[in-house]
Order: C-alpha cells, then sequence, then structure tokens
C-alpha cells in the first residue's frame, strides 16, 4: 500500500507541474534596438583605441621634442639602420624563394633529361639487338644477340630442319610456305639435294630472305605450322 501512494504521489506530482513556456521570439523593435546597441559599443571601442593611439602619437613627440638634436639625429638614423635591415631581410627572402624556385626547375629539368637520355639509349640497346634463330626440340628458338655493324634493310638466315619435317613447311602443293610468305612478306627457299649427297640426308637447309622483323614473323609462323603439323599426327585417323 505504500507503495501504491509513493506511486500515486509521483503521479500528482508529474500532472500538477506546469508545461514550460516557450522562449519569447524577440520583436522587431527589441532586435533593432539591440543592434543599434551594438553598433554603438563598436564605435564606441573603435573610438577609445584611436584615442589612446592619439594619446601615444602625443606622447612620442613630446619624448622626441625633449631630446636634444644630437640624440633626435642618433634616434631617427637608428630607425632608418632598422628599416634598411627590415628591407634587406625582405629582399634576401625573396631571392632565398626565387633561388629554390630555379633550383627546383633545373632539378626537374635535369631528372627529364636524365630520363630522357637513359631512355633514348634503353633504345639503341634494344636496336642494336636482334633475333637468332634455330631448330632446337621440335621448334624454332630465338636468342636475343646484339648486332655486328649497322642495321641491314634486307639478309638471309639459313636454318637446318629435319629432313621429315620439310614437307610439312611446304605443305600440300606448297600452301604453307605461300602461308608463311604471305604472312611475313620473306621469302623462303629450300635447298634441294645435290647429286653425289647422301640419299637420306639427316637435315634439310631452309633460307629466309627478308627484313629482321619479316624473318621473326615467317619463323613464328613456321612454328605455328609445325605445331599444327604435329597436332594434326596425333589426332585419331577416322576408319
Amino acid at each position: 500500500d505504500e507503495d501504491e501512494d509513493e506511486d500515486d504521489d509521483d503521479l500528482g506530482d508529474f500532472l500538477s507541474e506546469k508545461p514550460k513556456k516557450a522562449k519569447p521570439t524577440e520583436s522587431k523593435e527589441a532586435r533593432e534596438a539591440r543592434i543599434k546597441s551594438e553598433l554603438e559599443s563598436r564605435k564606441a571601442a573603435q573610438a577609445a583605441m584611436e584615442a589612446e593611439r592619439e594619446a601615444k602619437k602625443k606622447e612620442h613627440e613630446e619624448w622626441l621634442a625633449a631630446m636634444s638634436p644630437e640624440e633626435r639625429t642618433r634616434y631617427q638614423q637608428e630607425l632608418e639602420r632598422k628599416r634598411r635591415e627590415e628591407e634587406e631581410a625582405l629582399r634576401e627572402a625573396e631571392a632565398e624563394r626565387e633561388r629554390m624556385r630555379l633550383e627546383e626547375l633545373k632539378r626537374k629539368a635535369g631528372a627529364a633529361a636524365e630520363a630522357g637520355a637513359a631512355a633514348k639509349e634503353d633504345q639503341k640497346q634494344k636496336d642494336r639487338m636482334e633475333n637468332k634463330w634455330a631448330y632446337v626440340g621440335d621448334k624454332l628458338v630465338a636468342t636475343p644477340v646484339e648486332r655486328k655493324g649497322p642495321k641491314k634493310p634486307v639478309k638471309d638466315i639459313q636454318l637446318k630442319f629435319p629432313q621429315r619435317k620439310v614437307g610439312a613447311i611446304i605443305g600440300k602443293q606448297g600452301v604453307n610456305i605461300r602461308i608463311i610468305e604471305g604472312k611475313s612478306h620473306a621469302k623462303l627457299q629450300i635447298h634441294k639435294q645435290k647429286p653425289g649427297d647422301n640419299d637420306e640426308p639427316e637435315d634439310a637447309l631452309v633460307t629466309i630472305k627478308g627484313s629482321q622483323e619479316q624473318i621473326d614473323v615467317a619463323c613464328e609462323t613456321i612454328n605455328m605450322v609445325l605445331a599444327q603439323f604435329k597436332a594434326m599426327r596425333r589426332a585419331p585417323q577416322k576408319k
């Protein structure tokens, strides 16, 4: 019962509380008066600061007037010396900023020039390299080598292939050679066995003629032809 009485008292206190009044809205007249008062306070503060400056100025003038001519001259000379020192310090700071700016531009230009020279040298090195082709295993393999002398617009290389691979390179009625030459624009020549050679030589000689780029494409195409020929031979034959 006592607990119920306490709950009733709390509820009664809650209901008896008066709602809080909202903050009254400032009227137009009160707002204008407040703004006017703030402006007047600012003006008064500015006037006080100006009066203080004038008082200090007058005090300084009186202090100068109390000096002897020699003291006044020394004082003015000291002021002039400090002014020149400040101007010199400003000029030196500006000159230092300009020097640093120019050094930064020079550094960037030097870095760009070094990068350009390195790229140019790297390109020269690449231009001096060319592929040397040889038949290894069951395909042509390229080994990069440094070219001796100037680059030739047209040259020829000779490659040795197992005799059993020549038929695949030639193709039925020469179709594969025409494909290789058409794709690379290089010229291929299959050397025939000379009279007096062995009846079944182990290797056949093939000459490829063209620019280095054309020879590279021709060798890559030969690899594709040989790979296709190998895949066809491995494929099960239909009965």
